[in-house]
């Protein structure tokens, strides 16, 4: 099997710049981050965050529910609220 050859110049245009792998790693992580809180929206992980965000801007007096408290108090609601529906 003959393998074919790569010039040098190639290779000089693969390999990163120096200070250029920086900005790969910066992307791949914004876009990593991006990824995850979409999954966390995907899957419901986020909707407690939501809910201290938005009880923290509109009722500043006292403090929201512990996450524990929260998603008992979901699992009560959507258990006494069924829904006959798919999604």
């Amino acid at each position: 099997m003959v393998m074919p050859m790569v010039s040098a110049n190639r290779k000089q245009s693969v390999d990163p710049k120096p200070g250029e792998s920086a900005g790969v790693l910066l992307r791949f992580r914004i876009r990593l981050a991006h990824a995850r809180a979409l999954w966390r929206d995907f899957t419901g992980e986020s909707a407690y965050d939501r809910y201290v965000e938005r009880h923290r801007r509109d009722h500043p007096d006292h403090e929201p529910m512990s996450a524990r408290e929260w998603w008992r108090a979901k699992a009560d609601f959507d258990d006494a609220n069924v829904q006959a529906r798919c999604c």
